[in-house]
Protein backbone atom coordinates (compact mmCIF):
# COMPACT_ATOMS: atom_id res chain seq x y z
CA UNK A 1 0.00 0.00 0.00
CA UNK A 2 0.89 3.63 -0.80
CA UNK A 3 -0.29 6.68 1.06
CA UNK A 4 0.27 10.41 0.55
CA UNK A 5 0.35 12.38 3.78
CA UNK A 6 -0.97 16.52 3.59
CA UNK A 7 -0.47 18.15 6.29
CA UNK A 8 -1.93 21.95 6.75
CA UNK A 9 1.64 23.25 7.70
CA UNK A 10 0.77 26.52 8.85
CA UNK A 11 -0.63 24.09 12.07
CA UNK A 12 2.46 23.99 14.17
CA UNK A 13 0.72 20.66 16.03
CA UNK A 14 0.99 19.14 12.91
CA UNK A 15 4.44 18.41 12.17
CA UNK A 16 5.24 15.83 15.22
CA UNK A 17 2.65 13.82 14.32
CA UNK A 18 3.60 13.63 10.79
CA UNK A 19 6.92 12.09 11.89
CA UNK A 20 4.76 9.35 14.29
CA UNK A 21 2.54 8.68 10.79
CA UNK A 22 5.38 8.06 8.91
CA UNK A 23 6.98 5.99 11.65
CA UNK A 24 3.99 4.02 11.50
CA UNK A 25 3.60 3.49 8.05
CA UNK A 26 7.68 2.09 8.59
CA UNK A 27 6.41 -0.33 11.12
CA UNK A 28 3.39 -1.81 9.08
CA UNK A 29 5.50 -1.97 5.32
CA UNK A 30 3.22 1.01 4.00
CA UNK A 31 4.87 3.49 1.69
CA UNK A 32 4.13 6.78 2.65
CA UNK A 33 4.99 9.97 0.44
CA UNK A 34 4.09 13.41 1.23
CA UNK A 35 3.70 16.48 -1.65
CA UNK A 36 7.18 18.33 -2.21
CA UNK A 37 5.78 22.02 -0.68
CA UNK A 38 5.81 20.51 2.65
CA UNK A 39 9.16 20.19 2.65
CA UNK A 40 9.29 24.25 1.43
CA UNK A 41 7.58 24.93 5.29
CA UNK A 42 9.42 27.37 7.51
CA UNK A 43 8.85 24.31 10.04
CA UNK A 44 12.18 22.97 10.35
CA UNK A 45 10.63 19.13 11.22
CA UNK A 46 10.06 19.06 7.78
CA UNK A 47 13.17 19.54 6.34
CA UNK A 48 14.33 16.95 8.33
CA UNK A 49 12.15 14.23 6.65
CA UNK A 50 14.18 12.23 3.75
CA UNK A 51 13.94 13.47 0.43
CA UNK A 52 13.20 10.19 -0.71
CA UNK A 53 9.31 10.99 0.91
CA UNK A 54 8.96 14.08 -1.56
CA UNK A 55 7.29 14.33 -4.18
CA UNK A 56 5.59 16.82 -6.75
CA UNK A 57 1.95 17.55 -6.12
CA UNK A 58 0.45 16.00 -9.58
CA UNK A 59 2.60 12.81 -9.44
CA UNK A 60 1.46 12.15 -5.84
CA UNK A 61 -2.01 12.24 -6.75
CA UNK A 62 -1.35 9.85 -9.40
CA UNK A 63 0.37 6.83 -7.51
CA UNK A 64 -1.29 6.63 -3.83
CA UNK A 65 -3.93 4.41 -2.85
CA UNK A 66 -5.28 6.72 0.16
CA UNK A 67 -4.36 9.94 1.59
CA UNK A 68 -4.00 11.01 4.91
CA UNK A 69 -5.43 14.85 5.54
CA UNK A 70 -4.17 16.10 8.83
CA UNK A 71 -5.54 19.81 9.11
CA UNK A 72 -9.37 21.09 9.62
CA UNK A 73 -12.60 21.14 7.32
CA UNK A 74 -10.82 23.77 5.61
CA UNK A 75 -7.79 21.55 4.25
CA UNK A 76 -10.45 19.35 3.29
CA UNK A 77 -11.94 22.05 1.50
CA UNK A 78 -8.97 23.25 -0.61
CA UNK A 79 -7.90 20.10 -1.16
CA UNK A 80 -11.19 17.99 -1.80
CA UNK A 81 -11.29 18.44 -5.75
CA UNK A 82 -8.21 17.20 -6.40
CA UNK A 83 -8.90 13.89 -4.63
CA UNK A 84 -12.14 13.56 -6.22
CA UNK A 85 -10.20 14.01 -9.81
CA UNK A 86 -8.02 11.31 -8.76
CA UNK A 87 -9.96 8.73 -7.08
CA UNK A 88 -8.19 8.66 -3.78
CA UNK A 89 -9.98 8.35 -1.04
CA UNK A 90 -9.17 10.39 1.64
CA UNK A 91 -8.58 9.81 6.16
CA UNK A 92 -9.12 12.68 8.17
CA UNK A 93 -7.00 13.51 10.50
CA UNK A 94 -8.94 16.53 13.22
CA UNK A 95 -6.31 19.18 13.98
CA UNK A 96 -8.77 21.66 13.41
CA UNK A 97 -11.27 24.11 15.58
CA UNK A 98 -14.24 22.31 15.05
CA UNK A 99 -13.30 19.48 12.46
CA UNK A 100 -16.55 18.24 11.39
CA UNK A 101 -15.37 16.21 8.72
CA UNK A 102 -12.54 14.83 10.11
CA UNK A 103 -13.75 11.37 12.50
CA UNK A 104 -10.27 10.51 13.72
CA UNK A 105 -8.61 12.27 16.37
CA UNK A 106 -3.99 12.18 16.01
CA UNK A 107 -3.13 9.63 18.90
CA UNK A 108 -6.24 7.03 16.47
CA UNK A 109 -3.86 7.59 13.66
CA UNK A 110 -1.78 4.46 13.80
CA UNK A 111 -4.68 2.22 15.02
CA UNK A 112 -6.95 3.63 12.05
CA UNK A 113 -4.41 2.51 9.27
CA UNK A 114 -4.18 -0.80 10.91
CA UNK A 115 -7.71 -1.09 10.51
CA UNK A 116 -7.34 0.30 6.80
CA UNK A 117 -4.89 -2.29 6.05
CA UNK A 118 -7.17 -5.22 7.20
CA UNK A 119 -10.49 -3.86 5.07
CA UNK A 120 -12.11 -2.46 8.32
CA UNK A 121 -13.65 0.43 6.66
CA UNK A 122 -16.21 2.05 4.24
CA UNK A 123 -16.24 4.62 1.52
CA UNK A 124 -18.74 7.15 2.03
CA UNK A 125 -19.42 9.35 -1.07
CA UNK A 126 -19.83 13.36 -0.91
CA UNK A 127 -21.13 15.19 -3.49
CA UNK A 128 -19.42 17.98 -4.90
CA UNK A 129 -20.64 21.21 -6.89
CA UNK A 130 -20.01 22.36 -10.18
CA UNK A 131 -20.83 25.66 -11.63
CA UNK A 132 -20.19 27.95 -14.14
CA UNK A 133 -20.70 31.17 -16.07
CA UNK A 134 -22.97 31.47 -18.65
CA UNK A 135 -22.62 35.01 -21.16
CA UNK A 136 -24.46 36.50 -23.37
CA UNK A 137 -22.28 35.74 -26.61
CA UNK A 138 -22.72 32.09 -25.83
CA UNK A 139 -19.44 31.24 -24.29
CA UNK A 140 -18.98 29.12 -20.77
CA UNK A 141 -16.44 29.58 -17.88
CA UNK A 142 -16.03 27.11 -15.51
CA UNK A 143 -15.74 27.50 -11.84
CA UNK A 144 -13.82 25.76 -9.39
CA UNK A 145 -15.88 22.85 -7.69
CA UNK A 146 -17.44 23.22 -4.47
CA UNK A 147 -18.32 20.87 -1.59
CA UNK A 148 -19.73 22.86 0.96
CA UNK A 149 -21.28 25.54 -0.69
CA UNK A 150 -21.89 28.24 -3.41
CA UNK A 151 -22.76 31.71 -2.44
CA UNK A 152 -24.56 34.31 -4.46
CA UNK A 153 -24.39 37.34 -2.30
CA UNK A 154 -24.18 41.19 -2.05
CA UNK A 155 -21.13 42.66 -3.22
CA UNK A 156 -21.58 46.15 -0.67
CA UNK A 157 -22.26 45.28 2.79
CA UNK A 158 -25.98 46.66 3.53
CA UNK A 159 -26.96 46.85 -0.30
CA UNK A 160 -29.88 44.75 -1.18
CA UNK A 161 -29.84 42.80 -3.91
CA UNK A 162 -32.12 41.11 -6.47
CA UNK A 163 -31.50 37.83 -7.63
CA UNK A 164 -33.79 35.57 -10.35
CA UNK A 165 -33.92 31.94 -9.77
CA UNK A 166 -34.55 28.99 -11.80
CA UNK A 167 -34.84 25.24 -11.54
CA UNK A 168 -34.35 22.75 -14.59
CA UNK A 169 -35.68 25.68 -16.66
CA UNK A 170 -37.99 27.19 -15.31
CA UNK A 171 -38.56 30.55 -13.20
CA UNK A 172 -39.21 30.16 -9.82
CA UNK A 173 -38.71 33.24 -7.82
CA UNK A 174 -37.13 36.64 -7.29
CA UNK A 175 -35.53 36.81 -4.30
CA UNK A 176 -34.61 40.08 -2.87
CA UNK A 177 -32.26 40.18 0.06
CA UNK A 178 -28.73 39.64 0.79
CA UNK A 179 -28.16 36.82 -1.39
CA UNK A 180 -28.39 33.03 -2.10
CA UNK A 181 -26.74 29.45 -0.71
CA UNK A 182 -26.98 26.22 -2.59
CA UNK A 183 -25.15 23.87 -0.48
CA UNK A 184 -24.42 20.17 -0.81
CA UNK A 185 -25.35 17.76 2.45
CA UNK A 186 -21.55 18.11 3.38
CA UNK A 187 -22.40 21.78 3.63
CA UNK A 188 -25.60 21.69 5.48
CA UNK A 189 -24.06 22.38 8.53
CA UNK A 190 -21.44 24.99 7.01
CA UNK A 191 -23.19 28.47 6.06
CA UNK A 192 -26.84 26.81 5.31
CA UNK A 193 -27.08 25.47 8.83
CA UNK A 194 -26.24 29.14 10.03
CA UNK A 195 -28.95 30.39 7.66
CA UNK A 196 -31.41 28.56 8.95
CA UNK A 197 -31.62 25.76 6.41
CA UNK A 198 -31.56 22.20 7.41
CA UNK A 199 -28.86 19.65 8.17
CA UNK A 200 -29.05 16.85 5.88
CA UNK A 201 -27.53 12.92 6.48
CA UNK A 202 -23.98 12.83 4.23
CA UNK A 203 -25.36 9.99 2.09
CA UNK A 204 -28.50 11.95 1.24
CA UNK A 205 -28.12 12.72 -2.00
CA UNK A 206 -29.68 16.19 -2.87
CA UNK A 207 -29.03 20.12 -3.16
CA UNK A 208 -29.93 22.59 -1.17
CA UNK A 209 -30.96 26.30 -1.59
CA UNK A 210 -31.30 28.85 1.61
CA UNK A 211 -32.12 32.43 1.19
CA UNK A 212 -29.51 34.50 3.42
CA UNK A 213 -31.84 37.93 4.79
CA UNK A 214 -34.93 37.48 2.25
CA UNK A 215 -37.02 40.39 1.96
CA UNK A 216 -39.76 38.25 1.56
CA UNK A 217 -42.64 36.81 3.73
CA UNK A 218 -42.09 33.23 1.99
CA UNK A 219 -38.27 32.29 2.69
CA UNK A 220 -38.03 28.67 3.13
CA UNK A 221 -35.28 27.22 1.73
CA UNK A 222 -35.99 24.33 -0.24
CA UNK A 223 -34.43 20.80 -0.51
CA UNK A 224 -33.71 19.94 -4.35
CA UNK A 225 -32.75 16.25 -5.81
CA UNK A 226 -29.48 15.75 -6.63
CA UNK A 227 -29.84 16.01 -10.57
CA UNK A 228 -31.55 19.52 -10.53
CA UNK A 229 -29.92 22.35 -12.37
CA UNK A 230 -30.02 25.87 -10.51
CA UNK A 231 -29.54 29.48 -12.56
CA UNK A 232 -29.18 32.56 -11.03
CA UNK A 233 -29.28 36.01 -12.85
CA UNK A 234 -28.35 39.41 -11.10
CA UNK A 235 -29.81 41.31 -14.04
CA UNK A 236 -32.74 43.13 -12.21
CA UNK A 237 -29.59 44.47 -9.53
CA UNK A 238 -29.02 47.40 -8.98
CA UNK A 239 -25.89 46.37 -6.43
CA UNK A 240 -22.87 44.48 -7.13
CA UNK A 241 -23.27 41.20 -7.10
CA UNK A 242 -20.91 38.10 -5.71
CA UNK A 243 -19.98 34.83 -6.49
CA UNK A 244 -17.85 32.59 -3.23
CA UNK A 245 -16.88 29.05 -3.35
CA UNK A 246 -16.04 27.40 -0.25
CA UNK A 247 -15.32 30.65 1.02
CA UNK A 248 -11.83 30.56 -0.98
CA UNK A 249 -12.86 31.83 -4.73
CA UNK A 250 -14.59 34.69 -4.59
CA UNK A 251 -15.57 37.07 -7.95
CA UNK A 252 -18.43 39.34 -9.65
CA UNK A 253 -21.50 37.99 -10.61
CA UNK A 254 -21.80 40.68 -14.18
CA UNK A 255 -25.50 41.09 -14.55
CA UNK A 256 -25.44 40.12 -18.06
CA UNK A 257 -23.85 36.80 -17.08
CA UNK A 258 -26.06 33.79 -16.03
CA UNK A 259 -24.48 31.31 -13.10
CA UNK A 260 -25.57 27.44 -13.43
CA UNK A 261 -24.95 25.34 -10.55
CA UNK A 262 -25.24 21.72 -10.30
CA UNK A 263 -23.90 18.54 -9.68
CA UNK A 264 -20.05 17.52 -10.14
CA UNK A 265 -20.18 14.55 -11.95
CA UNK A 266 -17.05 13.56 -9.24
CA UNK A 267 -17.13 12.97 -5.71
CA UNK A 268 -15.06 13.15 -2.74
CA UNK A 269 -14.23 9.65 -1.28
CA UNK A 270 -14.38 9.63 2.94
CA UNK A 271 -12.68 6.78 4.67
CA UNK A 272 -14.92 5.79 7.53
CA UNK A 273 -14.96 3.77 10.31
CA UNK A 274 -17.81 3.71 12.54
CA UNK A 275 -21.34 4.28 11.05
CA UNK A 276 -22.78 6.65 13.66
CA UNK A 277 -19.69 9.22 13.03
CA UNK A 278 -21.81 11.60 11.49
CA UNK A 279 -24.28 11.96 14.40
CA UNK A 280 -21.69 11.72 17.01
CA UNK A 281 -20.06 14.55 15.66
CA UNK A 282 -23.55 16.63 15.41
CA UNK A 283 -24.01 16.45 18.80
CA UNK A 284 -20.93 17.06 20.57
CA UNK A 285 -19.40 19.68 18.22
CA UNK A 286 -21.97 21.54 16.93
CA UNK A 287 -24.00 21.46 20.65
CA UNK A 288 -21.22 21.32 22.89
CA UNK A 289 -22.41 18.49 24.53
CA UNK A 290 -19.46 15.61 25.34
Amino acid sequence: MRIGIFPNVTKRECAPWVQKLLAGCRRHGVEALLPAYVAESEQTIYREIAAVHYHPFSELMNTIDFAFVLGGDGTILKLARSFALAKVPVCAVNFGSLGFLMEVEPEEMEARLEAMLQGLYFLEERTLLHSELCCADGSVQELPTALNEIVVAHGNVGKMIRLDMSINGHFVQQYPGDGMIVSTATGSTGYNFSGGGPIVAPQVKCLMVSPICPHLLLKMPLVLGEDAVITFSAAHSRNAVRISIDGMRDQELPRSVTLRVKRSPYTLQMIRFDENYFYTNLFTKMTGRK
